[in-house]
């Protein structure tokens, strides 16, 4: 069985999943009121906190947690559950396992958040806020690298926790506020690095910290005893 059919069947179980179709719908229509509540609000620090930064925020946040609880829980089922122990007696390769879930989850997490992005386009072209063409595309791939960096980070924490602990309580908890605290680190860098930098050190940090932890991941599911 190879990587890609097990990326398949882990993206139409994700997909399918309550937590996804909040993060498709819920995301966007908190972005739609996050952008309302700013357009409404007069006063004077208001209009210094751009809306796409507040995209950034929300979309990160919120789906780099779900996503990130959700991997933790279903590994820890899984291993409660002895699924892995049906895996293991067929030629799949343990790190094809965990990839799988985790490019499954991403995909699903890209999608979300291209739906938030044309969301606040749209609700720009509305309130005739609109930048120019070039600006969406500068303004957007940006955001999008920025938030796939933190949530990666989210997720391989989750993962990290499903694998280590026994326990669904401890590992949602772990994720909850372990994984949302270390991801925050890429939001921190938006927020307070120069605008020059800003993409190449989150995106860095992003890649750095997916390597690192993951490569954690694949060693410690391959000595894990079933």
């Amino acid at each position: 069985m190879s990587l890609l059919l097990l990326y398949k069947d882990e993206l139409q179980g994700y997909y399918k999943s309550k937590i996804m179709i909040i993060l498709w719908i819920g995301m966007p229509l908190i972005t739609i009121l996050m952008r309302l509540l700013q357009f409404l609000d007069t006063s004077p620090g208001a209009a210094e906190l751009p809306f796409t930064l507040i995209t950034i925020l929300v979309v990160s946040q919120i789906g780099g947690t779900l996503s990130s609880v959700m991997l933790s829980t279903s590994i820890v089922n899984e291993k409660n559950k002895k699924v892995y122990d049906l895996f293991l007696i067929r030629p799949v390769k343990r790190y094809e396992l965990i990839l799988a879930k985790y490019f499954a989850v991403i995909s699903c997490l890209i999608i979300a958040i291209i739906i938030s992005l044309i969301m606040g386009i749209i609700i720009d072209f509305f309130m005739n806020d609109l930048p120019s063409a070039t600006e969406i595309w500068r303004v957007n791939i940006e955001n999008l690298i920025v938030s796939l960096a933190s949530m990666s980070i989210s997720c391989c924490l989750g993962i990290l926790f499903g694998i280590a602990i026994n326990s669904v309580v401890a590992a949602a908890i772990l994720s909850l506020y372990v994984g949302n605290q270390l991801s925050s680190v890429i939001l921190i860098v938006v927020i307070f690095i120069n605008e020059t930098y800003k993409i190449f050190i989150s995106s860095t940090i992003g890649i750095v910290l997916t390597i690192i932890i993951m490569a954690i991941n694949l060693l410690q599911f391959s000595k894990k005893q079933f």
